[in-house]
C-alpha cells in the first residue's frame, strides 16, 4: 500500500505554462505514442494493442482499471477491503458479490464496483453475519439493484441481533428483494457460470461456522469460497463428499489456522490461494501454519494486504492473474 509522505514546508514558486509550451508538450506525447506504435508494428501480429504500447514505452502493461476486463470475461475479483472479505464473481456482464467488507471500506468497495461497470448484481451472498463481511452490505443494496440475496441458515445458530445485521435485513425487506436460505445442492446461474452451495454450515454458537462452502464454475475458471468456516465446517463438507477440485481457493477465515486444513486443500487442489486480510492486522492473519500448507499443496499464494485487489480471469492461454500493486500480470501460466 502506498504510504502518505510527510510534506516539507518549502517556498512556493508560481508555475506557468504558456499556450505554446502546452502545445509542445502535447505534440511530444503524441510523437512518443506514434513512435512506439510504428516501432513495434513490425514486431507483433496485427495492430499493436495498448499493452504493446505500454511495454514499448517502458511502463509495463496497461493498468486493469483503465479499461477493465473484456465484456465476456470470466473472472473472480478479490477486492481489497482491509481485514474483511468482499469477492466479486463475474461471468460476462453478470455479477455475484459474496460478502461486503467492513463499514469503513464502503467507499472503496462501491468505487471498485463502479470502476468495473457493475450496474446490477444477479446475486448477493451473505456468508455469515459478522461485521467484516456485512459492514457495507446495506450501502451496496442501496447503490446497486440486487435481484436476489442468499443468506446463511439462521436456524442453525442464535438469530443475530447486531444493529449492522438488522440494517441489512431492513434494507432487503424495504426493497422487497427475494431471499433464499442456503441449502446444500442449490445452484444459481451467473451468466455462463454456475454457483453451487456445496455445504450450508453447521449447528453452532459460532457464526463463522454458518458460512457456506460455495463452488463457482465458469468457462475456464473454477473457484471455491468458504467464508470464515472453520475446521468443523470443512470436515462436514468433506464428509458429504461434495468438495470439488478448483483452480482458485479463497483462504478461509482470512488465512486463520482455525481453518484451511490439509484435507480440505487436498480435495480442492488449487492453483491459486488468495488471502483477504488487512495490513499488520491484530489477528496475525494469515497464520504461519496455513501458509505452509498452501505451499505444500503447490498453490501460488496472493494476499490483499500485500498485493492489493487480486483479479484472476480465464484467458486464451489459461488463467491470468492481475494484482493492483503490480505493473504486470502475475504468473499467467496455468
Amino acid at each position: 500500500m502506498a504510504q502518505r509522505k510527510r510534506r516539507r514546508k518549502r517556498k512556493k514558486y508560481p508555475i506557468r505554462i504558456t499556450l505554446s509550451q502546452g502545445i509542445v508538450f502535447a505534440l511530444t506525447a503524441f510523437c512518443l505514442l506514434v513512435g512506439a506504435y510504428l516501432g513495434i508494428s513490425g514486431q507483433v501480429d496485427g495492430a499493436p494493442t495498448w499493452d504493446d504500447l505500454y511495454e514499448a514505452l517502458g511502463i509495463g502493461s496497461q493498468p486493469e482499471g483503465l479499461a477493465g476486463l473484456p465484456s465476456d470475461a470470466q473472472a473472480v475479483h478479490f477486492i481489497d477491503v482491509g481485514q474483511a472479505d468482499a469477492t466479486l464473481l463475474q461471468s460476462g456482464q453478470e455479477y455475484c458479490l459474496v460478502d461486503a467488507g467492513e463499514a469503513d471500506s464502503e467507499e472503496a468497495l462501491l468505487n471498485y464496483l463502479d470502476q468495473q461497470g457493475v450496474t446490477r448484481l444477479k446475486l448477493l451472498v451473505m456468508s455469515h453475519p459478522h461485521a467484516d463481511h456485512i459492514g457495507s452490505m446495506k450501502a451496496v443494496l442501496e447503490h446497486i439493484p440486487v435481484e436476489q440475496v442468499l443468506l446463511p441458515d439462521f436456524d442453525k445458530a442464535p438469530y443475530p441481533t447486531t444493529r449492522t445485521f438488522e440494517r441489512v435485513m431492513e434494507t432487503i425487506a424495504a426493497q422487497q428483494i427475494p431471499v433464499v436460505t442456503a441449502q446444500a445442492g442449490q445452484t444459481f446461474s451467473i451468466g455462463e457460470a454456475t454457483l453451487t452451495v456445496v455445504a450450508d454450515g453447521i449447528e453452532t454458537d459460532n457464526y463463522n461456522d454458518l458460512s457456506q462452502v460455495l463452488s463457482y464454475t465458469a468457462p475456464g475458471l473454477s473457484v471455491v469460497l468458504s467464508g470464515d468456516g472453520e475446521k468443523t465446517v470443512e470436515e462436514a463438507a468433506l464428509a458429504a463428499g461434495g468438495v470439488p477440485q478448483a483452480d482458485v481457493f479463497k483462504a478461509a477465515h482470512h488465512g486463520s489456522n482455525t481453518s484451511n486444513t490439509m484435507e480440505f486443500l487436498q480435495a480442492i487442489r488449487p492453483q491459486f490461494v488468495v488471502v483477504s486480510c488487512g495490513v499488520d492486522n491484530s489477528y496475525g492473519h494469515p497464520h504461519k501454519e496455513p501458509m505452509q500448507r498452501f505451499k505444500m499443496a503447490g498453490a501460488q499464494v496472493l494476499r490483499t494486504d500485500q498485493d492489493g485487489t487480486v483479479v484472476i480471469a480465464a484467458g486464451e492461454q489459461g488463467l491470468e492473474c492481475y494484482t493492483a500493486n503490480a505493473a504486470q500480470p502475475a504468473d499467467n501460466a496455468a
